[in-house]
């Protein structure tokens, strides 16, 4: 993919730390697929560090670079492979780089990405943040977070009561099963949804999708412009007093062309096309009718002298 500097998709982002250390990191990343294909694509991410100190800061910031450069590398043929893979590998650099500190030993990350190619949402997740689909007035969450037990305590800011996240020892589990965007049981074959104009993405760590109910995140992107929605969402959480770190991504689908609009912009290509074309066909015609004509490279032809002949008259005897 070609790394690109112009947004394709309306969003906006917002993070605050409720303690003195933010351990929680995102990455918004454009690119378009080629050269030959400059389809949009936005990779977007969340991570919540785990660990003593600074290493859950550590851990959160080695998930984002890792899985932002793999994912850059790509050629996107295979979106939720991919990310799933860069997960993977994330987990597993976190994992070496723990066992070369002290301080940084137990070190770890929850991970959520969303990526869109185009109009298509491919999303992968391990750990408690979560994604939700904004579809007219209805909220839908669309993956699946891995929360402690009902009867577990609240996790710290450790490992504990988490299910699974990057730079565990054992076999790290990456969900990539979405909710229906109509509701219904998650599934695999739900990679890829094709999203609708004005439809918005939710991405939050846990301090926010944990601190608010469906109802106020629903509210809340319902009355805010796209970008100031990240904001907002932050300001709802810190005014009911949240505890964790809280962050937020909202991302939008461009509205439709109006029918009427779809139309004339078509009208004027044609009209464009069949203009360019009338105006090479002129230039043809000028240069054609400036060429000079041929000389006759023999020259003018001159009056050539035949010479004939003249018989003589001969004598006819007479009977």
């Amino acid at each position: 993919m070609i790394p690109s500097k112009k947004p394709q998709y309306p969003l906006s982002v917002a993070s605050r730390a409720i303690g003195h250390l933010n351990e929680d990191r995102y990455a918004l990343e454009h690119y378009t697929l080629s050269e030959a294909n400059p389809k949009p694509s936005l990779l977007t991410m969340v991570t919540d560090g785990i660990g003593a100190s600074r290493a859950g800061q550590v851990a959160a910031q080695l998930a984002v670079d890792a899985v932002t450069r793999l994912v850059g590398q790509s050629d996107a043929s295979q979106p939720s492979g991919i990310l799933q893979a860069a997960i993977i590998q994330a987990s597993r650099l976190i994992l070496q780089r723990s066992e070369t500190r002290r301080e940084w030993k137990g070190m770890g990350s929850t991970c959520l990405c969303a990526w869109l190619v185009g109009d298509r949402l491919y999303a992968a997740s391990v750990g408690n943040a979560r994604l939700y689909l904004m579809r007219g007035e209805r909220l839908q969450q669309l993956n699946l977070p891995r929360l402690p037990e009902k009867n577990a305590p609240a996790p710290r800011k450790d490992a504990d009561g988490l299910h699974g996240y990057l730079g565990a020892k054992t076999p790290l589990d990456v969900d990539l099963r979405l909710h229906p965007a109509s509701g219904g049981r998650p599934s695999l074959r739900q990679q890829g949804m094709r999203l609708r104009p004005n439809d918005r993405l939710l991405l939050c760590t846990s301090g926010l999708g944990d601190g608010l109910q469906p109802e106020e995140i629903g509210e809340t992107l319902a009355a805010s412009p796209i970008e100031d929605a990240a904001e907002a969402l932050i300001q709802r959480g810190l005014k009911i007093g949240l505890p964790g770190d809280l962050t937020a991504i909202v991302i939008g689908m461009p509205p439709a062309i109006p029918p009427l609009q779809a139309r004339r912009s078509q009208r004027r290509r044609r009209l464009w096309r069949a203009g360019l074309v009338a105006l090479l066909v002129l230039l043809a015609l000028l240069a054609w009718q400036g060429q000079p004509d041929t000389p006759d490279l023999l020259g003018p032809s001159s009056p050539t002298a035949i010479h004939t002949l003249t018989p003589l008259p001969t004598h006819t005897p007479s009977r």
